[in-house]
């Protein structure tokens, strides 16, 4: 779809967040303040779509639902609005949204806390003491800040509401503000229905210290050792790791520390030291001879890597956090320095026990290694696996290794491996036969490995906190009864850590420490697009076909969320499948009669379309994600989930999910559209009975949309927007002659030029301001960071807001071409772009003026960068090859090397309350032959 200058111009004025005040346009939030509120509320009543409110609520562009989520008080910023009836009217909810600080709620005031090192911390108080006081962040509800007594300078009330002011510029018009406000007035109308957050680790209740004992026998392989006969163990065995694999894959110095002292190599693990009563000279040949035996054994190729490049350390350290490693190991900084978190599972020093190959098919397959699964599988590639096991080992010791391996020792280990009973817990190396010591349920846990350190005697030392021995002693005496079946479900979840991700009944959830590194490709899907979803009722909600899959196979439906499903191995998990699916029960469903099928089909069709409940703005079909948020896939409800479970879900979204971005259609089991046939189980009939044709349902309205684009004539068009390399703060400007650039607001650059058409809006259109604009042509992508800055300390480019510089908005000449303004240290600058026509040649010419209030000889002002800058005659460089700027003012351009490219650059002499002015031409093709400068 083409739009013309007149329909160009309504998109504009619509789609703005904030017009400059450089302008001469209202904002949506300015139109709106001037209404009378009665009249608002009475329009949106008769006039509001509450399905369009309910969508827009639960948007990530406004996040209405972030704040407001029905959990406890202390876990969102602002009120749960289905229980602010007795305390607001209608009138009160238009204020707030349009006058957020006109009046806060008592108990929602957000406070400025100010620490001794010079921090500034707004938000609301969670919770305080004297010795601390907890705030949750305004800037980021997930984010609680705990701050001692003794640093805290001081508090001070804020009378800014956490609500963020000009909410209604983020709406299209004056039609989607009502649907918003009709949602929220029903919202607070029926009252309170969700239920508390289910998947929040807070106050969660933790296993029996017989259950936790009954996973730490397993875990340490106690029945290598002991009779198990009778035993009823819910796990299989853990094995430990293929010495195959280590013999050939680990650096052997790091093996024979290991061997020698497996604590003390690396704390937390589960190895036993076996050697414990042996003077340390003994124990190290020990552990020599053992290290040469499996390197003679399986032909050890360990040898030390190159220096790793810091692009592959940068992609491994944001994989690492954010996959889903730290739910089970604690953080790391960008050196790969561990930032211990409790309740992690020990990595140790890894750069001195991999080196990348090795780590790398680890990683890949780490089952064929460690085949109990408690490293599971998390899918990663096999570009993924080498930044990652780059980023873990880039601080490896880079001298060559001096280990050589000794036959003769190798002969002794082999003989020291079946002495020490190394093959009862090891397989695959040497065939021995398994000591049976006394059945575990008879063990006296005063002797043996449960015994003190005194009185341990030839018993293997587990390094056992006190805790852990007492869970322990308490499972011995049942370990040959079979446990209950949610006993077995909830010592699984446990022993995979499962319950690091998921949430099942009052166990586990992602705790608050971790929660951060739970992330997501799109934010309109709040919460539920990050976090991994609750594990109560799965086996009545899934079937049993996809929930194997998805625990088997991998299968994933959630392509935004970053986190993966691991895959533990069929063997492991197989039997948790039945266990959940018998465990599961729902309340018995009340379905509706129907006789013809096709009628209700074409029903359900209707009610899944832009016309009906309009499922298809949130939800992907047939792979076709939605302009609003990639929720999952429509095709796929019938293949996955159960009918009642659908059902039940549909009538009270929140009762099963209360962090859902799901709208309630039939709040109270009232049909929100009654304009459509049918009650509330008619309507939910006629949608599934649509869903379960899949692949092959009928596409529903508001899926395929004609494309849209802005068209450039004789007058500049302009839209300010979300643009690819920029931000929100993007200002695209399309010039006649087909040439097009966007100026990043919050950085003050040009960051984007490209020729033809000039852009494709309807990620902004469409999306409600959640997407990005689409630039119709090959942009090339100009560096980050401002241009104007000091020329010996610029600014540490970063995403965020350079401190020293102030965008001050942009006049428009005649033909409707900007001129930004800006300033920077004491100097005001202006930038102005036009076209230039030349016969069939284009090109972007740029004057920037500026002006100082003193003599300035400290700034720099840089023009590109790139990879190759190449000096040509009269002021030519060529970027790239890519692109050819021309100085055409009096300055001399410089190309500055830096760590990874070259950066073209002039050096400015500004005399003051004198203006110079830089002028600059872009060209797409070369106008001299370069030659290297």
């Amino acid at each position: 779809m083409r739009l013309d200058v007149g329909v160009v111009c309504s998109i504009l004025i619509a789609v703005m967040v904030c017009p400059l005040e450089a302008q001469a346009f209202q904002t949506l939030t300015e139109k709106l303040q001037g209404e009378n509120p009665q009249v608002l509320i009475k329009e949106a009543q008769q006039d509001g779509d509450i399905v369009r409110g309910a969508i827009l609520f639960h948007q990530g562009n406004i996040a209405c639902a972030k704040c407001h989520r029905p959990n406890s008080e202390k876990m969102r910023l602002g009120p749960d609005l289905s229980r602010i009836g007795a305390d607001l009217n209608n009138e009160h909810l238009v204020e707030s949204i349009l006058w957020p600080s006109k009046k806060i709620k008592e108990g929602y005031e957000t406070v400025t806390a100010v620490t001794d090192d010079g921090r500034s911390i707004n938000g609301t108080v969670v919770s305080e003491n004297d010795q601390q006081i907890v705030i949750r962040d305004r800037q980021d509800i997930d984010k609680l800040i705990t701050i001692s007594r003794e640093s805290l300078e001081g508090m001070r009330p804020d009378s800014k509401s956490s609500m963020p002011e000009n909410l209604a510029n983020e709406l299209k018009d004056r039609q989607q503000f009502l649907d918003l406000l009709r949602y929220v007035i029903d919202v607070k109308e029926r009252g309170p229905t969700a239920k508390a957050d289910s998947n929040s680790s807070t106050g969660k209740r933790a296993l029996s210290a017989e259950l936790e004992g009954r996973i730490l026998i397993q875990k340490l392989n106690c029945v290598s050792c002991h009779d198990s006969q009778g035993s009823q163990m819910v796990l299989g065995v853990k094995q430990a790791p293929s010495l195959s694999w280590s013999g050939k894959s680990l650096n052997p110095e790091y093996l024979q520390a290991f061997i020698a002292d497996p604590s003390g190599t690396k704390p937390g693990t589960t190895m036993p030291n076996v050697m414990h009563g042996l003077k340390a000279g003994s124990r190290e040949y020990i552990a020599a001879a053992i290290t040469h035996f499996l390197a003679s054994k399986f032909k050890n190729g360990y040898q030390r890597d190159a220096a790793i490049d810091s692009p592959t350390v940068k992609r491994g350290f944001e994989l690492f956090h954010s996959v889903g490693c730290v739910a089970c190991h604690s953080t790391r900084d960008e050196k790969a320095i561990e930032v211990p978190l409790s309740d992690s599972t020990p990595l140790g020093d890894v750069s001195n026990k991999y080196n990348v190959a090795a780590l790398v098919e680890f990683l890949e397959d780490p089952i064929a290694v460690r085949s109990s699964g408690h490293m599971p599988n998390m899918q990663l590639t096999h570009r993924e696996c080498s930044d990652i096991a780059g980023y873990l080992l880039q601080s490896a010791p880079a001298a060559k290794s001096d280990w050589k391996l000794d036959e003769g020792l190798a002969k002794q280990g082999r003989a020291i491996f079946m002495a020490t009973g190394c093959g009862s817990c090891h397989s695959g190396v040497a065939d021995q036969k398994k000591q049976m010591l006394t059945r575990l349920d008879k063990a006296d846990p005063t002797k043996g490995c449960l015994a003190g350190d005194g009185n341990l005697g030839r018993a293997p030392k587990f390094e056992l906190t006190e805790t852990e021995r007492k869970q322990i002693i308490a499972a011995l005496p049942s370990v040959v009864e079979k446990l209950k079946s949610d006993q077995q479900i909830r010592v699984s979840l446990k022993a995979f850590n499962c319950i690091a991700c998921h949430s099942r009944d009052d166990l586990g959830g992602v705790s608050v420490k971790r929660n951060p590194h739970f992330k997501t490709e799109d934010l309109n899907l709040g919460e539920q697009g990050r976090i991994p979803p609750t594990l109560t009722g799965v086996g009545a909600k899934l079937k049993a076909d996809w929930m194997r899959d998805v625990m088997v196979n991998g299968r994933a439906i959630r392509p935004y969320m970053n986190t993966r499903m691991p895959q533990f191995g069929e063997t492991n998990i197989d039997h948790l499948l039945p266990l959940l699916q018998a465990a599961d029960k729902l309340s018995p469903t009340e379905f509706s009669d129907f006789d013809d099928q096709k009628a209700m089909r074409t029903k359900g069709h209707l009610l899944a379309g832009e016309k009906g409940l309009n499922c298809v703005a949130c939800h992907t079909y047939k792979y076709k994600i939605s302009d609003t948020m990639p929720a999952v896939d429509l095709t796929e409800m019938a293949e996955r989930l159960q009918k009642d479970w659908f059902f039940q879900y549909m009538r009270d979204p929140q009762a099963f999910s209360p962090n859902t971005v799901m709208p309630s259609f039939w709040p109270d089991g009232k049909a929100i559209r009654t304009d459509i046939e049918g009650d509330t189980n008619h309507q939910i009939e006629a949608l599934w009975q649509y869903l379960i044709d899949g692949r092959q349902a009928k596409t529903p309205a508001g899926v395929l949309r004609e494309p849209l684009e802005i068209v450039v004539k004789d007058e500049a068009q302009m839209l300010r927007r979300d643009y690819p390399e920029i931000g929100k703060r993007g200002i695209g400007v399309g010039y006649p002659g087909s040439i097009n650039l966007a100026y990043d607001a919050e950085q003050m650059r040009l960051a984007l030029i490209w020729k033809g058409q000039f852009v494709n809006p309807e990620g902004v259109w469409y999306g409600q301001g959640s997407g990005k604009v689409k630039p119709l042509g090959k942009a090339i992508t100009l560096p980050k960071g401002p241009e104007l800055d000091f020329a010996n300390e610029a600014w540490e480019v970063d995403d965020g807001r350079p401190p020293n510089h102030q965008f001050k908005g942009y006049s428009l000449d005649k033909n409707m071409r900007p001129t930004f303004l800006f300033e920077f240290s004491g100097v005001k600058a202006s930038d102005f772009f036009t076209e230039n026509i030349d016969g069939e040649s284009v090109s972007l010419r740029r004057r920037i003026t500026l002006s100082a209030q003193q003599d300035r000889s400290d700034l720099r002002f840089r023009i590109a960068s790139g990879k190759s800058v190449v000096a040509g005659a009269e002021n030519d460089f060529v970027i790239d090859d890519k692109l050819t700027v021309k100085i055409i003012s009096e300055h001399s351009g410089e190309i500055v090397d830096n760590a990874s490219e070259k950066s073209l650059q002039i050096g400015l002499d500004l005399i003051s309350g004198k203006q110079q002015t830089i002028e600059i031409q872009y060209f797409w093709k070369q106008t001299q032959t370069a030659v290297p400068k």
